[in-house]
């Protein structure tokens, strides 16, 4: 990859230009500075934007609540 495609690659808007309404869009992810790999294993995620709280109940193994 050359540095022209990388940083054309960096620079994308999270949304095409013209987006219709009604159509479901997964927004490119846009580039940052990762986390320290030692913070990304205890995280979960290299992407300090994709690192989100999670509010969920745990469960049994059995899948119950």
């Amino acid at each position: 990859m050359t540095n022209n495609t990388m940083n054309a690659s960096m620079n994308k808007d999270p949304f095409p230009a013209e987006t219709p309404v009604g159509m479901c869009y997964v927004p490119f992810q846009q580039w940052e500075t990762p986390y320290a790999e030692n913070v990304a294993l205890e995280r979960g995620t290299m992407f300090p934007s994709l690192d989100l709280p999670f509010y969920g109940r745990e469960v049994d193994s059995n899948g119950r609540k």
